[in-house]
């Protein structure tokens, strides 16, 4: 898909159209100065000739977003589809859809009651009532929320007090895609609350346990371990015939050649600064495990099998999984479909296809699964059941889905939900239900038990590969 090329900071494009009876291009100007709105995601822009003006919408209220300079707008997203009155912009493996309209966003910016804790209150629930899409498969009566939690909030409620209403309301929902994030200035009073409370039931996974028992895998299976991006990605064979694959996260597979001298710390920041940089840091994602997942599977060669360990991947990005399965098909695979709300209905559904790789690994494909693995990472879990000759093995994903969408307050503090719906090819969401794999392991649901489980599971062998290399000799 070619990008969107602006030539002298004009907003005209021309457009080359071709008829059935005249194979002669007809040139149309198209002005894109004017009041655009998304279709769902509650988010509008306003473009002029060099600056393109951004807002969360909602019954109640906009709040803008940060501006953007026309150029680096239209540079990061790639357009497929453009008309007078229909933008269709792609970004990574994500659409959206804009119409025009006559609307005035700015009108409705109540800048007077930016840091009103009962307006900002007023903004967050009709968001989430007007964008949310799964109170009722988390059995949520919102509208009983408002009653709940809107009397603890009026004008004199301090900062602090408005933002921990807000956690608890939020955290009613039980939706891993649902954040509300602390605001740098209230970290002392957040922590201060947190040693008060004593109710809090904190079940953070011991320091260093994650970490201890990712490598005693890596250490008891494969040979001459290789890293990618310092570690971040671990690939092997544990013999000739059966590759290994750990990531914990669909995020840092972007390739910037950075050296291998820095320390960890040193690299990330530098890896960061550069996908902060990036004109499109979802091409660079999307490269970058093309680029990796091609030497895997060349190094893999005849193997007979390859597994990818996921449980411990709780997620990230989108292209990282669909990049990832393309190189196990070798045809083109629709594998779900996604909608957005809208209103009090949804989208049209959006078909996610992978494409082959030139570089296709043969073998059989094990996706290695527990109650950790959500959000992208499941994207790739719910992919492989159209992937022939692809098998699951753990216990029952998270089940959360949805892109996160990510929203502000007037007052400036940011929040995430989720209002996108995915459905396997048949027509199933998987969202508060997670996926049961086929070859069903007893892994404990909580955190903190499921690594002290693996750790002692790993003496005698990790029941999921040691499956794996029982099916494989058998073949």
């Amino acid at each position: 898909m070619n990008k969107l090329v602006i030539i002298a900071f004009s907003l005209f494009l021309i457009i080359s159209c071709q008829t059935h009876e005249n194979k002669n291009n007809v040139k149309e100007e198209i002005g894109l100065n004017g009041n655009w709105q998304y279709l769902g995601f509650g988010k509008a822009i306003t473009i002029t000739d060099s600056i393109i003006k951004s807002y969360h919408i909602s019954s109640v209220g906009n709040v803008p977003r940060s501006d953007n300079k026309a150029t680096d707008f239209f540079k990061y997203y790639t357009v497929d589809t453009l008309s007078n009155d229909t933008i269709l912009l792609k970004d990574g493996v994500k659409t959206f859809k804009l119409y025009r309209t006559s609307k005035d966003y700015e009108v409705n910016v109540k800048e007077k009651l930016a840091n009103d804790p009962k307006y900002n209150f007023e903004v967050l629930w009709n968001t989430f009532n007007e964008q949310y899409c799964y109170f009722e498969e988390r059995n949520i009566d919102w509208n009983n929320m408002y009653k709940k939690y809107e009397s603890q909030i009026n004008t004199d409620t301090k900062p602090i007090e408005l933002y921990l209403v807000f956690e608890k309301m939020l955290g009613e929902i039980k939706d891993g895609h649902i954040s509300i994030d602390l605001p740098d200035e209230l970290e002392e009073s957040y922590e201060e609350q947190l040693t008060n409370d004593e109710n809090d039931t904190n079940e953070e996974i011991p320091e260093g346990l994650e970490k201890k028992v990712k490598n005693k895998i890596i250490e008891k299976y494969v040979k001459n371990v290789n890293l990618y991006n310092r570690g971040d990605f671990k690939w092997g064979m544990i013999n000739k015939d059966i590759g290994y694959l750990q990531t914990s996260n669909m995020i840092g597979f972007a390739h910037y050649n950075i050296a291998d001298s820095l320390s960890k710390k040193e690299f990330w920041k530098e890896w960061w600064q550069n996908l902060n940089r990036s004109d499109n840091h979802h091409d660079d994602v999307r490269e970058g495990t093309r680029f990796i997942m091609d030497s895997i599977v060349k190094t893999l060669g005849k193997a007979k099998a390859c597994i990818i360990d996921l449980r411990f991947n709780g997620g990230g990005f989108d292209d990282v999984s669909v990049e990832m399965l393309n190189h196990f098909v070798k045809k083109e695979t629709p594998i779900c479909t996604k909608k957005v709300r809208l209103g009090k209905g949804y989208t049209e559904k959006q078909m996610m296809t992978l494409v082959p790789s030139d570089t296709v690994f043969s073998g059989t494909l094990y996706v290695l699964i527990s109650h950790q693995t959500a959000s992208a990472a499941e994207l790739l879990v719910l992919g492989s059941k159209e992937v022939s000759n692809s098998k699951t093995i753990g216990s029952t994903t998270e089940g959360v889905f949805s892109d996160i969408l990510h929203k502000k307050l007037p007052n400036g503090w940011t929040y995430g939900l989720s209002n996108m719906i995915y459905e396997s090819l048949d027509g199933v969401s998987y969202e508060n239900i997670g996926i049961t794999p086929e070859f069903k392991l007893d892994y404990p649901v909580k955190s903190k038990d499921f690594y002290e489980y693996l750790l002692e599971d790993l003496k005698d062998g990790d029941d999921a590969i040691e499956k794996v290399i029982e099916e494989i000799e058998l073949k």
